[in-house]
């Protein structure tokens, strides 16, 4: 039996992985700015909050933008990892908002938001160590 924080790092680490899979189809760049918006994304929730950190991912809708929309939303939701994809989410906007920030009890969204800031820790983590840099991230 695992812990919630084995599950939460053993999942971090697929994401990584899968982003460091697409990126060689992708290219670098598409490495390098999703690590880039991994190492901000704690940031963007604790000064913006859950709800506006993915209203903003959504209308940026690169795919780096979607693929840590997808990560948050499997997540959390924890439909299954591959539930929603990189093809789908634009498609299921309204259905991720509704479930994750708009149906959400106060006691829901503090719960999300504090679990996604514990994921995107793990997330971070791996980022940092198997991703190449991208932006501010070069200078470490």
């Amino acid at each position: 039996m695992k812990t919630l924080e084995q599950e939460r790092s053993n999942y971090a680490f697929k994401c990584v992985s899968e982003i460091k899979g697409v990126s060689k189809i992708k290219g670098k760049p598409f490495e390098k700015e999703a690590s880039s918006l991994i190492s901000k994304l704690g940031t963007l929730i604790l000064t913006n909050g859950l709800g506006n950190t993915l209203a903003f991912l959504f209308a940026k809708g690169k795919d780096h933008h979607l693929e840590v929309i997808v990560i948050i939303s499997n997540w959390l939701l924890r439909q299954g990892e591959k539930y929603y994809t990189r093809d789908n989410v634009k498609v299921r906007i309204e259905e991720i908002m509704k479930k994750l920030v708009l149906d959400a009890t106060v006691e829901q969204y503090m719960y999300y938001t504090e679990e996604t800031l514990r994921l995107v820790n793990w997330l971070r983590r791996f980022s940092d160590a198997m991703l190449e840099s991208g932006g501010e991230n070069e200078q470490r």
